[in-house]
């Protein structure tokens, strides 16, 4: 579902990653923002809000996306800024007030974010996860002496314990208003502080950090990239924190700036923030879709899709007009991250495609790893396939992006004895092999038997047309031999090994905005299992498996 993306050049950043660190994990795993209270903003009804709920993407298929949502807002839109950097007078507590209000109003905002997943359960039934919301604290500037009295006095912001007092009283507006609605289907997770930066609130935050926590709720933040104080978050008082790349909007920006921040997140065990709006649609003035891929692909690449706890910001209402966005490069754009968000939840929550890694040690093969055909055994802690036989994954083992690696030899040497170990789609959504892709990472044929093949084939690059896309590899130390296969899979190329030696390469050089884009490259919209297969005329082992590894990304 990708489109082309470059590769990495020599002037991008390698990750130096620490051996002590890690990324960040919460009990959020994907947090959407979502900014609303502002009158210039979007009111996110029930309908409008559904596209951050579930998506449906362009095969027609509809699942869960976002399972954490943070409501913020920091410009009221009637000249009353609810953080200092603008430059329009500062929130009183009325100003306060009116935007819990909006937050909590009646079909709108956090009310119908519950009533929406309230339906989709009656469509799509309920979630294997719980959805929960966190809500924004305006930032009390120093300096402020109007905001309002509490308990009789007037609060004066140049006092540290005056600005903490705001906080906590606004946190006790909010869970109120929360506890009152009775909502079903979603939990307050807990508070995000609005600041970007820490400059003069260090005192404040650890105050109401404390005073969240004493509540059993979580403390959010999302400083800009190398924000003051982004690497103290901790000691402010913050539960969770995610760097924001900033990347996106400003194409001096070198490229390798995800990867940086994808280094400093985890060197500082932060997440991550994915940064995009409607700049990344091709109808677009100036389109920056390409810079939002990068972000997809360096996430990726550096492990936080697999680790990480990750928000998005989509530019206030990108989800809900890139749902409504007909270009199939735009679809494919809004597709991907849905997947992405999606695929984390099967392996993060859900544990779906997890590492598969055997060494046949029991000497027998599970009904939960392999389904087999034929004369399929298990002897001496090895896979043994004789005769005409197969032994597959489907249904039980596949993955979209990641690694494939097989220890195996050939036994027969007869000339009519055929091996095949390849990577095929779950589902066939572009129709039978080769329309939906096929990766082999070995072929053989023992009329040829000082030969393999490793490649791909699609509907424009098969057997039939005779201009398979594959290399041949030749040894003549083949018969009874280990061979090492590794198939290296990314959304814009599959590179094989054998042996630990590069031997082939297949790149997404396609251009995907074209109908028949998939005709070239169908490897972005399955996931793949694994086939060993083989033929032989005198049921003698053809075939003998070492080891599996099936390592998705």
């Amino acid at each position: 579902m990708f489109a082309v993306l470059a590769s990495i050049t020599a002037g991008e950043c390698v990750a130096q990653f620490s051996e002590n660190g890690h990324y960040l994990k919460t009990d959020i795993r994907d947090l959407v923002l979502i900014y609303q209270g502002g009158v210039q903003r979007m009111d996110f009804t029930v309908d409008q809000i559904r596209p951050y709920v579930v998506h449906e993407n362009r095969f027609g298929d509809r699942d869960w996306l976002f399972d954490g949502f943070l409501f913020l807002e920091f410009d009221s839109g009637r000249g009353v800024s609810f953080e200092k950097r603008l430059n329009a007078p500062l929130s009183k507590k009325e100003d306060w007030i009116w935007l819990a209000d909006r937050h909590f109003a009646q079909d709108k905002g956090i009310s119908a974010l519950d009533e929406c997943i309230g339906q989709e359960i009656a469509k799509i039934g309920q979630p294997s996860f719980k959805h929960k919301i966190v809500i924004a604290i305006p930032e009390p500037p120093l300096g402020q002496k109007d905001w309002g009295e509490l308990d009789g006095r007037q609060l004066d912001f140049d006092n540290d314990d005056d600005r903490a007092a705001a906080c906590k009283w606004y946190i006790d507006q909010l869970t109120a208003r929360f506890d009152s609605l009775d909502l079903k289907n979603i939990e307050l997770s807990g508070f995000y502080w609005m600041s970007e930066k820490a400059l003069q609130s260090r005192p404040v935050t650890i105050a109401v950090g404390e005073y969240i926590h004493s509540m059993d709720k979580l403390f959010y933040w999302i400083p800009y990239y190398t924000a003051q104080g982004y690497s103290e978050w901790k000691q402010f008082g913050f539960d969770a924190a995610y760097i924001q790349p900033t990347y996106f909007w400003n194409k001096r920006i070198p490229d390798n700036r995800v990867d940086r921040a994808c280094e400093l997140a985890y060197n500082h065990h932060m997440g991550l923030e994915m940064e995009f709006d409607l700049a990344a649609s091709v109808d677009a003035k100036n389109c920056l879709r390409d810079r939002g891929l990068k972000y997809m692909s360096s996430f990726r690449k550096n492990g936080a899709y697999r680790d990480a706890s990750l928000a998005y910001y989509e530019g206030g209402a990108g989800m809900y007009n890139f749902a409504r966005k007909k270009d199939p490069l735009d679809r494919e754009f809004i597709d991907t991250i849905a997947w992405v968000v999606q695929e984390r939840r099967r392996r993060m929550i859900e544990g779906a495609n997890p590492d598969f890694v055997t060494n046949f040690a029991s000497n027998k093969l599970a009904s939960a790893d392999w389904n087999t055909n034929g004369n399929v055994s298990c002897k001496g802690h090895h896979m043994i396939l004789s005769g005409n036989a197969s032994a597959d994954t489907r249904n039980l083992h596949a993955f979209k992006y990641g690694t494939a690696k097989v220890r195996m030899k050939i036994k027969s040497a007869n000339p009519d004895s055929k091996v095949t170990v390849r990577l095929l789609p779950s589902n066939e959504k572009l129709g039978k092999v080769p329309n939906s892709g096929e990766m082999f990472l070995l072929r053989y044929n023992g009329a040829r038997p000082g030969e393999i093949a490793c490649g791909a084939s699609t509907m424009q690059m098969n057997d039939s047309l005779k201009n398979i896309k594959q290399s041949v590899v030749v040894d003549d130390k083949l018969i009874n031999h280990w061979i090492d296969l590794e198939c290296k899979w990314t959304e814009y190329d599959i590179i094989y090994k054998v042996n630990g030696a590069v031997v082939n390469i297949q790149e997404d050089l396609y251009d995907s905005s074209k109908p028949w884009y998939a005709q070239g490259w169908p490897f972005n919209y399955d996931t793949f299992y694994l086939q060993i297969e083989c033929q032989g005329s005198d049921n003698k082992p053809v075939v003998e498996i070492d080891s599996i590894e099936l390592l998705p990304d």
